[in-house]
C-alpha cells in the first residue's frame, strides 16, 4: 500500500465514522503504537507521516473498532495486496 493512500484512507474512515481519536490512540498504544496522540491527530489530518509499523497499529485500532461496532469500512495495512497490483511503481501508467 502506498503510504499516502494508506494515510488518506485511514483519515477518511475515521472521518466517515466520526471516530474518537483519543479512544483510537489508546487502542493504538495498546497494540504497540509509539506515536503521541498529537502525532496521530496530525497524521489523520495529513500533516505528518508515520512509519509502516505505526500506520499498521493505527489501522488495526481503527479496524477493530469498526468490527466491534459493525461498521462496513476498513483501513488497509501497509502490506495490502493493493501495493502489489502495479509493481512497476507509479510510472507504470506513463505514456512515455
Amino acid at each position: 500500500m502506498d503510504e499516502a493512500d494508506q494515510q488518506a484512507l485511514t483519515g477518511a474512515v475515521i472521518k466517515e465514522h466520526h471516530l474518537d481519536l483519543g479512544q483510537l490512540w489508546l487502542e493504538f498504544v495498546s497494540l504497540g503504537g509509539d506515536a503521541s496522540e498529537r502525532v496521530i491527530r496530525d497524521y489523520c489530518a495529513g500533516e505528518t507521516r508515520l512509519p509502516p509499523r505505526e500506520r499498521d497499529a493505527l489501522a488495526q485500532a481503527v479496524n477493530e473498532y469498526c468490527a466491534t461496532e459493525g461498521l462496513p469500512l476498513r483501513v488497509p495495512f501497509s502490506d495490502s495486496v493493493l501495493s502489489r497490483l502495479h509493481p512497476e511503481g507509479p510510472d507504470s501508467y506513463s505514456s512515455k
